[in-house]
C-alpha cells in the first residue's frame, strides 16, 4: 500500500505544532515573563499555557522547517500602539482587559517566531534580540529564475536602518 506522501511532509506533521514545541514554549515564555510580578502567578500560568496553545493553533499550516522564511510575516506578533489579536483573545481568557493588558505589556513590541528561532524587539528602534536558536535544516537553494532573494520579515525591518528614524508633521491640505 503506497504512502500518502503529503502525511510525510513535514510541514503537516503535528508534532511540529505542539505547544511544546521549543519555539512556541520560548515564545509564550517571554510573553508571560513580561507579565510576571504584574499579575497572580495563577494568571501568569493561565496566560503562559493559553498562549502557548493559541500559537501552535495559529501557525499549525504556517510552520515550514524546510523554509523558514516562508511565512514569517505571519507568525509575527506585533504590539505598537494597538494589540496583537492573539495576545488580546488570550488575555481576555484569563480575565484581562485591552486596557489592563495595554498598561503591563510595551507599547512597542515585535516578537518573531520562527522555525529554529524566536527574536524579539522593543521600541522601533529597539536592537533584536535572539531567545531561541537552534540548528537550522540545510537551506534550500533558490530557484535558477529567482534573481530577488526572499527577506524574513525581521530583515526586511532591518534593511537600511543606519540612524534613528526622523519625525515627520504630516499635514492635511484641502
Amino acid at each position: 500500500m503506497p504512502q500518502d506522501p503529503a502525511a510525510a511532509s513535514p510541514a503537516q506533521s503535528v508534532p511540529l505544532l505542539l505547544p511544546g514545541r521549543p519555539e512556541i514554549t520560548a515564545a509564550a515564555g517571554f510573553l508571560s515573563s513580561l507579565l510576571r510580578g504584574r499579575v497572580s502567578e495563577s494568571r501568569l500560568r493561565g496566560f503562559g499555557g493559553a498562549m502557548a496553545e493559541a500559537l501552535a493553533d495559529h501557525y499549525k499550516h504556517h510552520w515550514f522547517p524546510e523554509k523558514p522564511a516562508k511565512g514569517s510575516g505571519y507568525r509575527c506578533i506585533r504590539i505598537n500602539h494597538k494589540m496583537d489579536p492573539i495576545i488580546g483573545k488570550v488575555a481576555s481568557r484569563i480575565g484581562l482587559t485591552s486596557q489592563q493588558l495595554f498598561a503591563l505589556l510595551p507599547r512597542e513590541l515585535t516578537l518573531w517566531v520562527d522555525p529554529f528561532e524566536v527574536s524579539y524587539r522593543i521600541g522601533e528602534d529597539g536592537s533584536i534580540c535572539v531567545l531561541y536558536e537552534s540548528a537550522a535544516l540545510p537551506p534550500v537553494p533558490p530557484a535558477p529564475s529567482s534573481t530577488f532573494p526572499l527577506l524574513t520579515c525581521k530583515e526586511e525591518m532591518m534593511m537600511g536602518r543606519t540612524s534613528p528614524p526622523k519625525n515627520y508633521m504630516l499635514t492635511a491640505a484641502s
